[in-house]
């Protein structure tokens, strides 16, 4: 991948057949496990606890289909219907982030509506749209990622801002009640979430430990993962930005996720690896496949493993000075997690 694009901004049956069809991936340097490909460009995948892959289709192709469930025979079904999720009356518009309770409720955010979709994978039933008030926003948010806190029925979403991919970032956590809807503005601006450069894109990649204790955090283009106690988001967060700390290095990256031991699994899209962040340094844990650049989203399944989109993104017209070279077909892979017992989203 080019230097100067990214200086400049995913114990089932289904998982079950995944494995068997996969190599074990150890905590060395190996190529990652290809468990599917795809011609949709995919932004960020959810493994169900019952081990179903669902996956936004990343809307800067301006997909016809949004959202997908994808089946271990590699067959593409519009989620969770075709009125939600296929053509251009559909009700989903662009979602990238999307993340799956443990009572099988996908939780699917809308950037460009500004709604959350809790949608029940085990009846196949709405649970509820939410609305985030404008009041919360910016003219430029984008609201590309979120930390699903379960332990407090709270979202905690990663507003990068700079949607036209140029503006100066105003970057803020947006947290949403997801029994009332409340929705509160959090640490705007706190310098934990700005890029390293003017040019360069500020808070995405965020996630919270199986525990519900802490909430990770960092920008695309920043070497640092900060993280803050979850706790702090209470009585609308007005902790939070005293209490942000750094907690390690990483590479410029556009996702994250943690494991019970505190590991931090990174998506680098310096070096088109996946790697692991501590407090005792950085390191690569496994890489791409020939040709393929931009690992994006991660989600683990109940079965120990990270699932992980690969998208190149770096390829698309938006950051490719208006012409998408990427070279299909893009990939979902896994690795092993570090820590046992981890089935954390």
């Amino acid at each position: 991948m080019k230097k100067t694009i990214i200086n400049t901004i995913l114990a089932s049956t289904l998982l079950s057949t995944y494995a068997q069809a996969a190599t074990e991936l150890m905590p060395t340097l190996k190529q990652a496990t290809v468990v599917a490909t795809m011609t949709e460009r995919p932004g960020n995948p959810s493994i169900t606890p019952d081990g179903r892959l669902l996956l936004s289709v990343h809307p800067l192709d301006h997909p016809s289909t949004k959202v997908i469930e994808l089946s271990v025979a590699g067959n593409q079904t519009p989620y969770p219907t075709m009125k939600y999720a296929q053509g251009n009356d559909s009700l989903f518009k662009a979602v990238i982030a999307i993340r799956t309770d443990d009572n099988g409720v996908a939780w699917i955010l809308d950037l460009a509506t500004h709604t959350i979709t809790g949608w029940d994978t085990r009846n196949e039933t709405l649970v509820k749209t939410i609305e985030i008030p404008d009041s919360v926003l910016k003219p430029t948010s984008f609201l590309q990622d979120f930390a699903l806190d379960q332990k407090r029925q709270r979202i905690i979403i990663a507003d990068m801002t700079q949607n036209d991919l140029k503006s100066e970032a105003i970057p803020a956590f947006v947290t949403v009640d997801l029994n009332t809807g409340e929705a509160v503005r959090v640490a705007e601006n706190h310098p934990s979430m700005r890029a390293d450069s003017k040019t360069g894109f500020a808070l995405n990649p965020i996630t919270i430990d199986p525990s519900y204790e802490w909430v990770y955090f960092g920008a695309v283009n920043g070497h640092t993962i900060y993280r803050v106690k979850a706790s702090e988001f209470d009585n609308n967060g007005k902790t939070v930005a005293t209490n942000i700390k750094k907690y390690a290095d990483k590479p410029y990256s556009d996702g994250i996720t943690v494991d019970s031991d505190q590991n931090v699994y990174i998506t680098d899209i310096e070096s088109n690896a996946i790697g692991v962040s501590t407090p005792k340094g950085y390191r690569i844990i496994a890489t791409l496949s020939d040709n393929q650049t931009w690992p994006d989203g991660m989600s683990f399944g109940p079965d120990g493993y990270i699932y992980v989109t690969v998208n190149q993104l770096d390829r698309t017209a938006a950051l490719n000075n208006g012409k998408d070279t990427g070279t299909r077909s893009f990939e979902v892979v896994r690795i092993k997690a570090l820590a046992k017992g981890t089935t954390g989203r």
